[in-house]
Order: C-alpha cells, then sequence, then structure tokens
C-alpha cells in the first residue's frame, strides 16, 4: 500500500510537471468554482499572479466564464470561443470536466490566448472595408464619362454597374453614335478582366473573305502568301479579355453561324490548323437594328440572339438626354482642351442653340462638332458663329417645328381632341408595358373587338 501511495505521489508529480511544461494556460476549478490550479503558462498569458487567483471563486472574478458552463451541465466544450472581461482577452479553449467515480468534481479548461489573432481579424475586416471603398470610388471613377441626368441613361448606367463584375454576354442597343464602345469599354475595366486586353471589332467592316483568318488567325502556310509563323486572331488577342463585337446585325447568316458555334463550343480553330483553342473571353455585343425585327425577316439567327442577349442594355440618343448636353459638352472639351491646347468656355447662346438641335449622330456627332469648333475658334468663348450652319439651320428648323405643333395643339384644344389624345396616349403606354396585346386588352379593360377598333381608329401597329 505504502509503494502505491508512493507511486500514485509520483504520478501527480508528473502530471503537474507536464502541466507545467505546457505553453497553453491551464485552468482547473472545483465544482463550487474555486479555482484549485493554474499552471506557468496561465499566470505569464494573461499576468495574473498565482498567489493572486488561487482559491478564489471564478465566480466572482468571471461570472460568464464558459467553465461555469461545463460545471453546470457536465458537458464538455470543445474548440470554444469567449472573451474574458476580467482579462481583456480572446480565447479559444478546450473544456473538460472531471470526474472521480462517475462523480462530477471539478473542471479543467486549457486555453489559447487568440487576442492577437482576433485584432488581426478586425484589422483585415478594416482593410477589406476600405478595398471594398475603394472599388466603389474606382467604379465610379470609370462609369464617370457615362454621369447622366436622364432616367433613361441613368437606367443603363446603373445596369451596367451591376454586371460589370460577372461573366454575363451583354447585348448593347442604340443609334449610331450613342457611345456603345464607350460602355462596353468601362464595364471592362470595371469587371475581374479590366487588367486584360479589351478588344473591339466592327463587325460591319470585316469582307466576308478574310472574317475566319481576322478573328480566329491562321497557321503558317494555311494559304499562298500567309505570313511566316502565322497570325493570331483576335479571338486570341482577347484572351483573359473582353471581346466587343460591334455591329452585330451587320453579318451575313453565313457569319453568324460560325460566330454562334465559337460561343457554344467556348473554343475556336485557327484557319489551316486542326487543334482546337479555349475561348476565355467576355462577349459584349452592340447593334444599332432592331435585331427582333430582322429575326422575322429571316435575317438573323434567332438561337445568336438568344445567346447575346442575356442582359440586353438600351443607351438612349441624345435627343432623349439633352439636359446631359453640359456634361457631354465638358467631358468632350477637357481632352479637346489639352489636345488643342486652348482654354475655350462655352457661352449660354451656345448652349441654348445646341439644346434646340436634335443631334442625329448622337455624342459622335457632338464630338465632331466642337472639335471642329475649338480648331477654328480665335476666342476664349465659343460664339454663335463658331457653330457649323448645318447645326444653327438644323436648330431654327426644329424650334419652327416645335411652334408650328404648339399652335395646332392650341387649335384643337377643344374636348373631343382631348379626349382622342388621352385615348391614344393610353393605348401606346399600355402596349409599351404589356407582353402581350391580351394582357394589354385585359389592363384597359375594354373588349378585344373595341381594343382592335381603337388601334385601326389611330393607326398604331
Amino acid at each position: 500500500m505504502r509503494r502505491g501511495g508512493m507511486n500514485k505521489v509520483k504520478l501527480e508529480k508528473h502530471l503537474l510537471s507536464i502541466l507545467e511544461s505546457l505553453h497553453d494556460a491551464v485552468l482547473v476549478i472545483s465544482k463550487d468554482s474555486t479555482i484549485v490550479y493554474v499552471n506557468t503558462a496561465y499566470s505569464v498569458q494573461f499576468g495574473v499572479p498565482t498567489h493572486k487567483i488561487i482559491n478564489r471563486k471564478l465566480s466572482q472574478v468571471e461570472p460568464e466564464a464558459r467553465i461555469l458552463e461545463v460545471i453546470k451541465t457536465g458537458q464538455p466544450l470543445i474548440n470554444d470561443y469567449s472573451y474574458l472581461h476580467s482579462l481583456n482577452v480572446h480565447i479559444f479553449a478546450n473544456i473538460t470536466p472531471l470526474l472521480e467515480k462517475g462523480e462530477l468534481i471539478g473542471a479543467v479548461a486549457i486555453m489559447k490566448d487568440i487576442s492577437e489573432f482576433y485584432g488581426l481579424q478586425e484589422e483585415l475586416n478594416k482593410y477589406k472595408t476600405y478595398s471594398t471603398k475603394l472599388e466603389e470610388q474606382l467604379h465610379e471613377k470609370i462609369f464617370s464619362l457615362l454621369e447622366s441626368h436622364a432616367p433613361g441613361m441613368r437606367q443603363a448606367v446603373n445596369v451596367a454597374k451591376k454586371v460589370s463584375d460577372s461573366e454575363a454576354t451583354l447585348l448593347l442597343y442604340g443609334e449610331t453614335g450613342v457611345g456603345k464602345e464607350v460602355f462596353a469599354r468601362a464595364i471592362h475595366e470595371a469587371s475581374p478582366r479590366g487588367e486584360a486586353p479589351f478588344v473591339a471589332i466592327n463587325m460591319a467592316s470585316l469582307p466576308e473573305s478574310l472574317f475566319e483568318s481576322e478573328l480566329f488567325g491562321f497557321e503558317e502556310g494555311a494559304f499562298t502568301g500567309s505570313r511566316k509563323g502565322g497570325k493570331k486572331g483576335l479571338f486570341e488577342l482577347a484572351d483573359g479579355g473582353t471581346l466587343f463585337l460591334d455591329e452585330i446585325g451587320e453579318l451575313s447568316l453565313f457569319l453568324q453561324a460560325k460566330i454562334l458555334r465559337v460561343l457554344q463550343e467556348k473554343a475556336f480553330m485557327k484557319v489551316g490548323g486542326t487543334a482546337t483553342h479555349p475561348l476565355d473571353v467576355r462577349i459584349i455585343a452592340a447593334t444599332n437594328k432592331n435585331l427582333q425585327e430582322l429575326i422575322r425577316e429571316g435575317k438573323f439567327r434567332e438561337d445568336l440572339y438568344y445567346r447575346l442577349n442575356i442582359v440586353p442594355i438600351h443607351i438612349p440618343p441624345v435627343r432623349e438626354r439633352k439636359q446631359d448636353l453640359p456634361i457631354l459638352i465638358n467631358n468632350i472639351l477637357g481632352k479637346l482642351r489639352i489636345t488643342y491646347k486652348k482654354q475655350v468656355t462655352v457661352t449660354q447662346e451656345v448652349y441654348e442653340i445646341f439644346e434646340r438641335y436634335d443631334w442625329p449622330g448622337n455624342v459622335r456627332e457632338l464630338n465632331n462638332v466642337l472639335e471642329r469648333m475649338i480648331a477654328i475658334c480665335s476666342k476664349s468663348y465659343f460664339v454663335p458663329e463658331d457653330i457649323p450652319s448645318f447645326v444653327r439651320e438644323g436648330a431654327e428648323r426644329e424650334e419652327s417645328i416645335a411652334d408650328g405643333t404648339m399652335q395646332n395643339r392650341t387649335n384643337k384644344m377643344n374636348l373631343p381632341g382631348i379626349i382622342e389624345r388621352t385615348e391614344r396616349e393610353m393605348l401606346e403606354e399600355v402596349l409599351k408595358t404589356s407582353r402581350t396585346r391580351t394582357e394589354a386588352i385585359q389592363k384597359l379593360g375594354i373588349s378585344r373587338k373595341a381594343f382592335y377598333q381603337k388601334l385601326k381608329k389611330y393607326n398604331i401597329k
């Protein structure tokens, strides 16, 4: 027995030596929450001398300590996080109950101080927040050239911002000169592919005979007179970046089939080659045509349309957002002043003429007009005489038309005329916002016969 007792004493000393050698803090409490043991690591890590804590009630020192939960439930807590208010530290602990002959006599906690890690995590979160703000500011800067006060344009820009981070294929609709390529570039620069190439292709300018070699490239010896070493096509040059297919509505059905095949297979083959090359590009297409009308006429493939028209964005013409003329003029003149080394301003009289003109060539025409004006201007400000005659004449014509329209409206301000105009406007608005004519009839609350009679009366297609 004495020998067994001696072995027990030795074992207890060994166990204490093991606990003292641990780098992790150890805390042992009895069933009534009295602290009966802490190791040296506990004192060192938490800066609490052993004699100041032994025999104190943990429930008084740290009432919310997680080890007290183990005393209550008898269930261990593994990989448990908590914050010790008395020590102002974050800890990670394994806490287990101590049993003697099946009876709970206390609990032991082996703890790691993770305050430094927690602090680093907070710093990381701050940097993430800061990074997010910088990204938002970068997006605003990228899209600054598309700033607008017009609802239609603002909606288009908002959609562009939302989809810039995605890989979705986009189809930009808009008249010639509205700035479809500016939109495409902004989306590309704001995307994860922003550092990779942006390659723009005007599909209307590619002869059918050179279409495949320009887009897909060719291998050496592919045809007589071909370049030694072959040539990279535009698809390959855009690898990892964005491919902008402008004027997609101008392609023949034969070439549409070739584009569709590449988009479906996400791979292409060079002219004269046998190996397929993976296509890692984001596609943004653009057109000034009504593709649905072309589909009905059999001039555009419906399957290609659905492949491209994942996210459609309609860019309004300048005549529908004349409130943006000051912004557009300022952006364009900012570049022209540097190019021509002239500081020229725009007078109110010039603005008013610009506002009356309809700008059929849109932003491109505005850019052309302003460049012509700054090239010939010898003053520090523009005067009406600097404006090309076709713009001044167009503005006068629009003003005359507007005056005549107003006069006609005044002459027709009788009750039947007002009723007819209101009825026509309501029909047109409901048709625009309805997916089908059946839905339009339901919204109007009239019979199908009456509906078609009114369409015929007002010549609404």
